[in-house]
């Protein structure tokens, strides 16, 4: 899939704007990902057989199938389900079954940009490292300015915001500098000085897919 993931900039609706920042942690993993797309697609409770079945074909696994099925269905019960779950994502229980809650939190848009974003080159590294209230505040910072950005001006717009419960500029500086912006960096979609404490941002390597609202 060619699709991109855009990061504000031009008055278009960013990425999970509207997810609670606390869901983050829970959409960030392709499997779960994989499950609200096929839960989406339907207007009844799956099965959680049938939902095992759907992962499978859709998932890409170096071992037996029934072994697949069984390791599946383990992840499931004792790890995504229950996580979703949390979150008012899901409801399902071992007999009657799984199905999208009535509201759940994620809107579908912000759904089908996860998905790009997964299916994108490096998905799975994108995913984990983009879906966090921080770093994708500082993405939609460089893209808002379109300029580089010292690591001195993102750490007072992440505090200015109170981005992920993080108020304190310093305290922001410092996980910005042995933390995010490394890791960004290493992901390819920024560029960052460690001597010059700038940053800029990558636009022919930052995935950029119009959400509509």
């Amino acid at each position: 899939m060619s699709s991109d993931v855009h990061f504000g900039g031009d008055g278009r609706r960013g990425p999970l704007e509207n997810v609670p920042t606390e869901c983050y942690d829970v959409l960030c993993h392709p499997q779960r990902v994989r499950l609200l797309d096929i839960l989406g697609d339907h207007q009844t409770r799956l099965s959680l057989a049938a939902l095992t079945t759907e992962l499978i074909e859709k998932g890409q696994f170096d071992v037996p199938n029934g072994r697949a099925r069984h390791e599946v269905r383990i992840d499931l019960v004792h790890n995504h389900l229950p996580r979703l779950a949390e979150y008012d994502i899901v409801e399902w229980d071992a007999e009657t079954g799984v199905e999208l809650a009535d509201e759940p939190p994620v809107h579908p848009n912000d759904l089908s940009t996860l998905l790009d974003l997964y299916e994108s080159e490096n998905g799975d590294r994108l995913l984990e490292a983009l879906v966090h209230p921080v770093r994708m505040h500082v993405l939609s910072s460089l893209a808002e300015h379109d300029r580089p950005l010292s690591v001195e001006q993102l750490a007072s717009t992440v505090a200015a915001q109170d981005v992920d419960s993080l108020s304190d500029p310093e305290r922001v500086k410092l996980s910005l500098y042995h933390a995010h912006l490394p890791l960004l960096a290493d992901i390819g979609v920024l560029e960052f000085d460690h001597e010059s404490g700038l940053v800029t941002r990558h636009e022919k390597t930052m995935p950029t897919v119009q959400i509509s609202d």
